[in-house]
């Protein structure tokens, strides 16, 4: 039987206290997993007879979890109705709050996005909470289903227990009843996470294949700043109120050439995320109109003196405190989501220079895995979250 990435509250582990209610969560997992697949070989693969696996199916299709969609390869006999997840109906919302935009979209159980909207983030919390609310009502109204559930994935740090962002750096907002503030407005609930803990989320979900048989990871969203997710026995790591995984914050150096989103110039992100890139990028060149990294990596690309100058200066510490992960927590791997994530094979021949002098030396190299996750890693982060309440909702 393969690993189900379900991620589940004790809360809800209590709640699923009967049979059924275990081989209704295995076998709509089962399904999300596979994409495509037979009730026979739901059957098969998970040992339950066969009757059980049709009513089960039957009442997750009649609720709108699953579909049939045609018939699939005769083994000799009758040929299989093959199963998937229901799709073209939005079953969840992403909200994902950046320092730059804030994007929302629609999904549906396969995290096909529907919908999609994207605005400017405000350092304003009250101008950015009504452009949030207002973007998120123009789409649910175009949304067939009343069932939503709703995943946030914010810069921050959160208090998922208790769905309060605690603190977002990059604009000083404090103490932010988001999700009561959020429900007050739409009526929906909704689930609220970090944005590195909710691109580890979304790994598990839709990742590749191989991160599939990982127990433990961990997950580097290189952005405006720098965020780690931490996955343990298959399942993201949170902490104690939810803020574990701040190690873009852990010091690698002094005097860098841009100030942390703490206002530290100590801090890995200060010396690694993409503002750092830029700002080298700049003082190298003097050169003052590049502003996004996506122009770097082209000047990389076209191997630019001062971008190959900067990137490689980036990559040399990005390796640094991968290190540093790699000596306190020994993940089986890295996945780097973000634009640098193009030049992981080029950081993975770094390492073995940084291990040199380190306990590490001898062991066996770790791997480094550029994330599949597309462009947007954090926004199909925001519809992982509603995806795993929704998955939950139907034990």
């Amino acid at each position: 039987m393969s690993r189900l990435n379900f991620q589940q509250t004790k809360h809800q582990v209590a709640r699923s206290n009967t049979i059924r209610d275990i081989n209704r969560q295995i076998i709509l997992n089962y399904v999300r997993e596979q994409k495509i697949i037979s009730r026979a070989e739901i059957a098969k693969l998970t040992d339950l007879q066969r009757s059980t696996v049709s009513i089960i199916v039957d009442d997750l299709i009649n609720e709108g979890f699953l579909e049939e969609i045609g018939s699939g390869a005769s083994t000799g006999g009758r040929k299989p109705t093959m199963l998937q997840l229901q799709k073209g109906k939005a079953a969840v919302i992403g909200i994902d709050i950046t320092p730059t935009y804030t994007n929302i979209a629609s999904a549906d159980l396969a995290g096909n996005y529907l919908q999609k909207k994207s605005f400017l983030t405000s350092s304003n919390i009250d101008e950015t909470f009504a452009n949030i609310i207002s973007n998120v009502k123009k789409i649910t109204e175009k949304c067939e289903s009343n069932n939503l559930e709703v995943g946030i994935s914010v810069p921050g740090l959160v208090d998922e227990l208790h769905k309060n962002v605690i603190y977002v750096p990059y604009f000083q907002w404090e103490n932010w009843n988001l999700s009561e503030d959020f429900y007050r407005e739409t009526n929906l609930k909704s689930t609220i996470d970090n944005d590195a803990n909710s691109v580890a989320l979304a790994e598990l979900w839709f990742g590749r294949p191989e991160i599939y048989s990982m127990k433990n990871f961990m997950t580097i969203l290189v952005a405006e700043g720098i965020g780690t997710g931490i996955v343990f026995d298959g399942r993201v790591y949170r902490g104690e109120n939810g803020v574990a995984g701040e190690f873009g914050h852990m010091i690698i150096g002094v005097d860098s050439d841009v100030e942390c989103s703490c206002g530290s110039k100590k801090c890995w992100e200060s010396f690694a995320s993409d503002r750092a890139t830029i700002a080298r990028y700049k003082k190298l060149s003097n050169e003052n109109s590049v502003r996004e990294m996506n122009e770097i990596m082209e000047l990389f690309d076209q191997k630019n003196p001062a971008a190959v100058e900067a990137i490689n200066e980036t990559l040399r510490y990005l390796s640094i405190g991968v290190s540093n992960l790699l000596v306190g927590l020994s993940p089986e791997a890295i996945i780097i989501s973000g634009k640098i994530s193009e030049l992981s094979p080029i950081m993975a021949q770094e390492l073995p220079f940084i291990f040199e002098r380190s306990v590490r030396q001898n062991m066996p190299p770790l791997k480094i895995i550029a994330s599949s996750l597309g462009r947007n890693p954090t926004l199909i982060g925001a519809v992982s979250l509603g995806l795993v309440k929704k998955f939950s909702a139907s034990l």
